[in-house]
């Protein structure tokens, strides 16, 4: 399990995705509301180039929910991990600073083989990610629109309005396009696998991004636009578009085998080493 160390380079895979909103999507700011704001919760913005208050999607958002919804996979594949990374923290992160301090890889690895597997993918307080979730930003031909809804506070005892509770939420409009890439370092293929379980979930509709959830907001299309990055071969590193395979980075890791001109097979494919890793824990 030498990848888990971070110690040395094994691949390094880019993906490039289009986050598309299929219904109203609501990444917000802070409640305070700013001087030449027309509402009262505004959606999150920023300047690019010459363009001001330009809506976009922050990694850490995404980050998020690709996480939560990574634990929710393992734990129905029958799988142990802990909540955001706390069990693994408490139990086993002062013992890898502690060899990390040493200097010797040997007992790193020994200390990371205990965290679950979710916190050897993306990391804890002191352990860094091997996915990387950039920013999200349109294009400046396609600067998404936005629009305000008014709504009101409900009283629960009553069920009624209640009194001076009116307020206007600002979203972003459907068909709002958005693009970033999602890096991942040393990524082992059962870990790619569930991934694309992960982007599943979301493009299905049952994993939502942003706030209003419930209220039918954070609908959003994940297409994989390109493929891009490096693959250590022996003593050499080539071109991920120039090989047809990617070799197991642990013993309950799999080959794979994928069309390079087709960015998406990678991750389709990547499923069954997923399915057969889980079901190797498991026994």
């Amino acid at each position: 399990m030498s990848w888990v160390s971070h110690s040395r380079i094994l691949r390094n895979i880019e993906i490039q995705v289009k986050y598309e909103a299929l219904t109203p999507l609501r990444i917000g700011a802070a409640r305070a509301k700013t001087p030449t704001s027309p509402v009262d919760l505004q959606v999150l913005k920023l300047s690019i180039g010459d363009l001001r208050d330009v809506p976009y999607i922050p990694g850490s958002s995404l980050k998020g929910v690709f996480r939560t919804t990574a634990e929710k996979l393992a734990l129905s594949r029958g799988l142990s991990v802990c909540y955001a990374g706390e069990d693994c923290k408490l139990k086993y992160d002062r013992e890898l600073q502690t060899r990390v301090k040493a200097g010797k890889e040997e007992g790193v690895i020994e200390v990371l083989r205990n965290y679950c597997l979710i916190c050897r993918l993306f990391g804890t307080a002191s352990y860094s990610s091997h996915i990387r979730i950039s920013d999200a930003y349109p294009i400046q031909t396609e600067i998404p629109s936005t629009s305000v809804k008014t709504g009101i506070a409900i009283e629960r005892r009553s069920g009624g309005a209640k009194a001076g509770a009116l307020y206007q939420v600002e979203f972003v409009n459907p068909g709002a396009k958005f693009y970033g890439s999602i890096i991942l370092h040393n990524f082992p293929n059962y870990g790619i696998g569930l991934l694309a379980e992960i982007l599943e979930q979301i493009n299905q509709g049952y994993v939502k991004i942003g706030g209003f959830k419930s209220r039918g907001f954070g609908s959003v299309r994940i297409t994989i636009e390109s493929l891009k990055g490096i693959v250590k071969s022996g003593e050499e590193f080539m071109n991920i578009n120039n090989v047809k395979e990617l070799e197991p980075l642990d013993d309950q890791d799999e080959k794979i085998s994928f069309d390079p001109s087709n960015p998406q097979s990678l991750l389709s494919n990547s499923k069954v080493a997923w399915i057969n890793y889980c079901n190797k824990i498991r026994k």
